[in-house]
């Protein structure tokens, strides 16, 4: 029987084989291992060292071109530019696959290049294991990278493909441009939020939630502002059908002729809305119109279902709940709540989302304008806790949950704009003015004395933003309530965290900065 030749070789011999062994397998996991790194490195040190030349060079052109966009514009810019262009996110997406893949595709070359017939079957084995776990580091992030990017086009392509809704104010004028500043020339823009609370066991679509955001775009300056859900005499455009049937107003008393009624009498009626998918959030857009005397520029409409997943996504929020709020439940014919689930009690705690959507929806234990001062404290703390590095992580669930419920009519072409309005957003000022029961009779409003507020919270030289329906040719004296003075609003604010919501949340009833508005 023949032995096998190591065995035969003197002891020196295999101890330098055995060395040899090891250094080959030192130098094929380096080698493999730069490759990783650099994309085409540890070629060069094999017998593919023209292509891992040509790799590298392309790798290194492609991230000086790459460094020289980022430095022309920043990296946040950057970014975005790329985040709101279908188009663009596509052709990431395959440069990413196509890239990861010869990048892959480079560290099992360098592996075999450096394969040595010295090696032992467990050294073969151990840098396989090595290699394989390399190419997983780099197939994880590059096909996550990838991923993101086509559940954004998703989102990009879902959110923003057409139009809601009929608007049926003249024609926009504040459209952004395509120079380096988008927004010049425009001095204000408006859009309108609504909090849609269609549901299974709902007939009909209520608008629980209307916030009309207007911005400065020059300076970022925001002021959103609040209508309540019971506000009565609403009226409606003339342009409106409904206006023949309504024309003193939205008025057959509560709780039917409500402001947060007009999306459901508008579809009810659509025979009347010849060639309107939407008559419904047509109408609310034209009634906030008059009502305000602001034309919206934008309308983004949000399912309060959606609402919680996307609390639940960003990991819940952080609020000091005051009073004692029920989850579920109803008045009976005595005037009792009866049925609650379960009860949100009071003490700062971090809410998922269902119990942050019955925060900002619950009102049968107090009120409509207690609800509304709920409901613009949580719009601030979700802004404040927002954390780029869980909202990343957690981004597919975000994107999924925007993508299903939430829509809104800023046209795809106009994204790269409005993420440079965002960027000045975040560095201005965002303040909240609501417009509940100790500012304005929602009974009988007094829509004139609603619109001189409006306009003293946005600066009047800013008349391009008045809408074209009633307004009023004398100004009426606004209450001190309305006072823009930051120093007023913070002592005002500073007082409530002392005694209960009920009576406290009402001295900050007027324009204060968000972050205040708890």
């Amino acid at each position: 029987m023949s032995q096998d030749p190591r065995h035969r070789m003197p002891k020196g011999d295999r101890s330098r084989r055995r060395e040899a062994a090891r250094r080959a397998t030192r130098r094929s996991a380096t080698l493999t291992f730069a490759t990783t790194v650099f994309p085409g490195l540890g070629l060069l040190g094999t017998r593919y060292r023209r292509l891992g030349a040509l790799i590298v060079v392309l790798v290194v052109l492609a991230t000086i071109l790459a460094v020289a966009a980022v430095m022309m514009v920043g990296p946040t810019n950057a970014a975005l530019a790329v985040a709101v262009r279908p188009n663009v996110l596509l052709a990431v997406a395959a440069a990413l696959i196509f890239g990861g893949l010869i990048w892959v595709w480079s560290i099992v070359l360098a592996h075999r290049g450096t394969t040595d017939p010295l090696m032992s079957n467990r050294q073969r084995a151990g840098l396989r294991t090595f290699t394989a776990l390399l190419c997983m580091m780099v197939i994880l992030p590059v096909g996550t990278a990838a991923s993101y990017s086509l559940i954004q086009r998703d989102v990009v392509g879902t959110m923003f493909s057409a139009p809601i809704g009929t608007n049926d104010s003249p024609e926009l004028d504040v459209r952004p441009g395509k120079g380096p500043d988008p927004w010049a020339g425009v001095t204000r823009v408006n859009m309108l939020l609504l909090g849609s609370d269609a549901g299974d066991d709902r007939i009909g679509t209520r608008t629980d939630s209307m916030i009309v955001a207007s911005m400065n775009p020059q300076t970022g300056e925001t002021v959103l502002f609040s209508l309540p859900r019971n506000l009565e005499n609403v009226p409606f455009p003339k342009t409106n059908p409904l206006y023949k049937q309504y024309p003193r107003g939205y008025n057959c008393g509560p709780p039917d002729c409500l402001l947060n009624g007009v999306w459901s009498l508008a579809e009810a009626n659509k025979k009347l809305f010849v060639g309107d998918p939407t008559p419904g959030l047509t109408t609310i857009r034209g009634v906030i119109q008059e009502i305000t005397g602001l034309r919206m520029h934008y309308t983004t409409v949000i399912d309060l279902k959606g609402f919680e997943a996307l609390v639940d996504a960003m990991g819940g929020v952080v609020v000091t709940v005051r009073d004692k709020l029920p989850i579920g439940g109803h008045l009976n014919a005595a005037g009792n709540l009866v049925g609650v689930d379960s009860w949100l009690k009071p003490g700062t705690q971090r809410l998922d989302g269902f119990s942050a959507l019955w925060f900002a929806r619950s009102r049968l234990a107090s009120d409509d304008y207690d609800r509304m001062r709920r409901q613009r404290c949580l719009v601030g703390k979700i802004l404040d806790q927002v954390n780029p590095v869980s909202m990343l992580q957690q981004y597919p669930a975000l994107a999924r949950a925007a993508r299903d419920n939430i829509t809104t009519d800023v046209p795809a072409d106009e994204l790269p704009a409005w993420m440079t309005l965002v960027q000045r957003i975040k560095d201005a000022s965002i303040q909240s003015l609501p417009f509940t029961s100790q500012i304005i009779t929602p009974s009988n409003p007094d829509f004139r004395l609603i619109r001189a507020m409006i306009r003293e919270a946005i600066s009047p030289e800013l008349s391009t933003a008045t809408a074209t329906g009633p307004t009023t040719s004398k100004t009426t004296k606004t209450t001190p309530s309305t006072s823009t003075k930051s120093s007023t609003t913070k002592s005002s604010t500073s007082t409530k965290t002392s005694t209960k919501s009920s009576s406290t949340s009402r001295t900050s009833d007027q324009l204060v900065d968000l972050e205040d508005a708890c």
